[in-house]
């Protein structure tokens, strides 16, 4: 599979076919979600923070690692992209804005991820990813030795489905796992989660066309992609669209044309962002299929340099 994805075009052209990458799996979902004390996103006394604001998260993974968005996957393992995009950008806020003494070291890996499916073709449920994330963990891009994951290479995840992340791999990710990951109902609760440096990402039958509209914003496109991507933030101000955007960070690469007025305090556009409306943006909660991921236990602590505020979580 990975020879034949040798590009954004035919990444789009093998979606728009039909490939499966996102597979919506209620069977998995609902024992993820019974197997949870807090299954969805509902937190009391945060309840409404996000109306009216904006989160830029992005920008905090760029800070960190200015080449995090620029991985482009060659297989049909969305969700492990779109659930390691999620996963380290709420690292990357932990540690620049609450200080937490953890190290970055480098971006999260796909393959183990993607290696725990439980089957040899193609796709994963989101669910699926969630749970051998929360319970079994993850890993960086290394090479470990028993197996390099320095550089992203779809073929080991691939490989993986049908027997199983060796056990070796598993006792590796058992030292950094995700602490929380619950599930978003609807918009607000989503920009509730954004608003306090908690990146998600959702699975979804839809599409979004490559080049901008007149309205500043990639519109729906008639073909559907069975696809997972991270939302990294939102904008609800009304200040620069008149209607509340969401910023989607596919994992294709530079398969798409930029917004063309883009606000200039904005953190800059990464490769394949999708800047969509609210309107548009309610198939990736209604899937069912949105998930936020919290807490993160990851690598071992050292002491980092204070770099300050970065962004505009404080202020909207």
């Amino acid at each position: 599979m990975s020879d034949e994805l040798d590009t954004p075009y035919s990444l789009l052209r093998a979606y728009e076919d039909g490939m499966q990458g996102y597979i919506f799996n209620p069977r998995e979902r609902e024992e993820f979600l019974e197997s949870q004390r807090y299954a969805y996103f509902d937190e009391p006394n945060i309840s409404g923070v996000g109306l009216g604001k904006r989160a830029l998260l992005w920008q905090y993974t760029l800070k960190l690692d200015p080449k995090s968005f620029s991985e482009r996957q060659t297989d049909s393992d969305c969700v492990s992209h779109g659930s390691r995009n999620a996963r380290d950008t709420t690292r990357a806020v932990e540690i620049l804005v609450n200080k937490e003494p953890e190290s970055w070291f480098a971006r999260g890996a796909t393959e183990p991820t993607y290696g725990a499916r439980g089957h040899g073709g193609q796709g994963m449920s989101p669910a699926r990813a969630s749970q051998f994330e929360r319970d079994v963990g993850f890993l960086a891009r290394k090479d470990y030795e028993i197996v390099d994951l320095s550089k992203y290479n779809s073929t080991i995840g691939a490989r993986w489905g049908r027997t199983g992340v060796p056990s070796e791999v598993q006792e590796l990710c058992k030292k950094n796992k995700v602490g929380r990951i619950a599930n978003v109902r609807t918009q607000r609760e989503l920009m509730d989660a954004l608003f306090n440096g908690y990146a998600c990402h959702s699975g979804q039958y839809a599409a979004w066309q490559p080049a901008p509209s007149s309205r500043n914003v990639h519109e729906r496109a008639a073909k559907g992609w069975n696809h997972d991507m991270a939302v990294l933030g939102y904008d609800d101000t009304k200040e620069y669209w008149p209607f509340r955007v969401w910023f989607i960070q596919n994992s294709w690469a530079a398969w798409n044309q930029p917004v063309k007025d883009w606000p200039k305090e904005y953190p800059p556009q990464v490769p394949g962002m999708i800047v969509i409306t609210e309107e548009d943006f309610d198939v990736c909660v209604s899937s069912g299929d949105c998930w936020v991921y919290g807490s993160i236990d990851g690598y071992p602590p050292q002491r980092l340099p204070d770099y300050g505020t970065i962004g505009l979580l404080a202020n909207g």
